[in-house]
């Protein structure tokens, strides 16, 4: 039994309104993890027993392939079957809750211990940051303007030498300050060798 079963049953058909609420937070929780494989794993016993509670208190929200009297005579017996049930449902469906808690936060740890697990992306530095924003400014030329090399050379050297004085200002470490210059120099080259083509 897989989850895609459950995805298939017909919502607003399901009775009683504590199924159909549980249904629905179980869908949700499938929907906004990212494990999905992991997800089924740690839910199937409860994706199981929702399922058979589907089955037996709401048999027309499940999608028949088959429409013919004898199906309908087997739902209209099934339906007063689960009237006679529904104290009993009531019971199972409250274990059931606790159990879906628990499932929750067995994905919730699950989750976690993934998440320590994966390497954390190092914080940017001021240089890098100083220097991503040059680029941008670079990249905000008009387009009018992207085709006249002139423009591209005398903003080229407006940025590098505003560049420069920001780091000297700041007084940022010169070697950092290379890299920067030279990826404001690399993109403008390549602009110029564009346009001399």
């Amino acid at each position: 039994m897989t989850i895609e079963k459950l995805q298939q049953v017909q919502l607003e058909k399901v009775q009683p309104e504590a199924l159909r609420e549980m249904l629905e937070d179980m869908l949700s929780d499938y929907d906004k993890t990212n494990d999905k494989e992991a997800f089924n794993e740690i839910a199937q016993e409860n994706i199981e027993k929702v399922f058979l509670l589907v089955e037996k208190m709401s048999p027309s929200a499940l999608k028949a392939k088959e429409k013919n009297s004898e199906n309908k005579k087997e739902i209209t017996k099934k339906t007063e079957e689960t009237k006679a049930a529904s104290k009993t449902i009531k019971k199972e469906l409250e274990v059931l809750n606790k159990d879906i808690k628990v499932c929750r936060a067995k994905i919730k740890k699950y989750n976690e211990e993934k998440r320590k697990n994966t390497p954390k992306k190092p914080k940017p530095t001021r240089h890098s940051k100083i220097k991503s924003h040059f680029v941008s400014i670079a990249n905000l030329i008009p387009p009018t303007h992207k085709d006249n090399l002139n423009v591209q050379k005398e903003a080229k050297k407006v940025l590098l030498k505003a560049y420069r004085e920001i780091m000297n200002t700041y007084k940022m470490n010169r070697i950092k300050t290379e890299v920067g210059e030279k990826a404001l120099e690399e993109l403008y080259d390549k602009i110029e060798e564009k346009l001399k083509k």
